[in-house]
């Protein structure tokens, strides 16, 4: 079975299509565990009525919220299935995600994580690209390299593998899932699902946690601490272009800000790292309107 972790708060208007998408699935032997983390609005009534048709969703209640990692942990602990998949109560699947999951999880029995690519939607721009990493197999030095993963909505991980790798670490100010995705890539293989499967909503008129770059920076800082010893093992070169690839994602959040002046910090940062003709087109491209810039970035 696989158990469908749903973080929520506040957000009563967007769970429903979280949870339909789910039911909608074509793997149908799923239970859904929708944990509510200091909602005050009716998400309760909105999930019970669901419980009042389907047998096999649970919904927890944290009071007051801890954040969205710390109620995926709870939802996990929570969990009945061999299996555990993560949605956020904003995004969606496409029908045939978890069915596709479980053929790569068939055809190999040592792997323990399977993602897929995912849609990324961003609606005040109204625009949409697609993320297929591509990336499988032995990841424990990729992963170091950068978030070769993704977000955690493509993901499915069993359940054994997350009790050894650990869980969320919910003290992180940022990067959870990438903190998460490198202990994982550390004790198994990892499958890919090369078509997206995850329709992922980016509102970037709200204040995101992810949209903070001093909580971005502050948890690279940790990272580097936590895993001091994996990060020794790459060669100089790898070194360079791992912070190259640090300084870019802390660039493109300041671009999603509409923060040019400290895009082009964070870009140059990494040109001094890395001096690539790929981070002197990222520094050109910084004045260009970020909405453009997606446009570009679909065509790729």
């Amino acid at each position: 079975m696989i158990s469908v972790v749903i973080p929520t708060h506040n957000r009563s208007d967007l769970i429903q299509r979280a949870i339909e998408s789910v039911l909608n699935q074509t793997y149908k032997d799923v239970e859904i565990v929708v944990v509510s983390d200091g909602s005050t609005d009716n998400t309760e009534e909105v999930v019970q009525s669901y419980q009042e048709k389907y047998s096999n969703i649970q919904f927890l209640s944290i009071f007051p919220g801890k954040g969205a990692n710390n109620a995926r942990n709870e939802g996990i602990k929570a969990s009945n299935g061999k299996y555990i998949a993560f949605l956020d109560d904003d995004d969606e699947w496409l029908p045939s995600k978890l069915e596709a999951q479980m053929d790569v999880f068939n055809s190999d029995s040592s792997i323990g994580m399977v993602y897929t690519g995912i849609n990324v939607i961003y609606v005040k721009e109204n625009v949409t690209y697609y993320s297929l990493s591509g990336k499988k197999g032995d990841l424990s030095k990729d992963i170091l390299m950068k978030n070769v993963i993704g977000a955690t909505p493509s993901v499915m991980i069993k359940k054994d593998v997350l009790d050894q790798s650990g869980y969320f670490d919910s003290a992180m100010p940022a990067k959870q899932d990438y903190d998460l995705w490198i202990r994982v890539c550390q004790v198994t293989k990892v499958g890919f699902v090369d078509q997206p499967m995850v329709n992922y909503y980016n509102y970037s008129g709200e204040q995101q946690i992810s949209l903070s770059t001093k909580k971005h920076e502050r948890a690279i800082q940790i990272i580097d601490s936590k895993y001091t010893s994996l990060f020794q093992s790459l060669t100089q070169e790898e070194s360079r272009r791992q912070r190259s690839n640090y300084f870019i994602s802390i660039a493109n959040i300041a671009l999603r800000n509409n923060n040019k002046r400290l895009a082009w910090t964070y870009a140059f940062k990494a040109f001094s790292q890395k001096k690539s003709i790929k981070n002197v087109i990222y520094i050109l491209s910084v004045p260009i309107p970020f909405k453009f810039l997606l446009k570009l970035k679909n065509r790729r």
